[in-house]
């Protein structure tokens, strides 16, 4: 490089005050407009919402149903195959849902496992993982459809 040590330190310097004071401006005024994703503050007044239930089972079930915490029951009808869809409606309260399992297999004796996948309209969806040994009554579930936890 040429030129006078002096000079070039003061012009660096100098060109990286103006970015920082960019980057502060530019960081400062983000988090006024808010974010570009659809709040989820929007849908907090809604209490229930559609949603496609997918249940995928490891073996056959006889029964398999959810409570949710105001008593109302989502049944699941196993059929012939281990995989099911339903349009089913879930309660909501902050944007988060929960409800206890119960199922019955054909054959409780071996390990089981069961996932969930809850595909809402306009919100994020949530899949549940769920390992069993035998059958089980009132296991807890949980799914969070905040677009915020992502």
């Amino acid at each position: 490089m040429r030129g006078n040590p002096t000079l070039l330190i003061g012009v660096l310097t100098l060109a990286m005050g103006l970015m920082a004071a960019l980057v502060n401006y530019v960081l400062k005024d983000t988090s006024e407009i808010g974010p570009a994703v659809v709040n989820s503050g929007d849908f907090s007044d809604l209490s229930t919402v559609s949603t496609l239930l997918s249940v995928t089972l490891s073996a056959p079930a006889t029964s398999l149903s959810l409570t949710e915490p105001s008593g109302r029951i989502i049944e699941v009808l196993p059929g012939t195959g281990l995989e099911m869809e339903q349009e089913v409606e879930l309660t909501l309260q902050d944007m988060a849902w929960s409800a206890t399992l119960s199922v019955k297999w054909q054959d409780p004796s071996s390990r089981q496992f069961l996932r969930l996948d809850f595909e809402p309209e306009n919100l994020k969806s949530a899949h549940v993982l769920l390992d069993f040994r035998g059958d089980t009554e009132s296991y807890p579930v949980a799914a969070d459809f905040d677009t915020r936890a992502q």
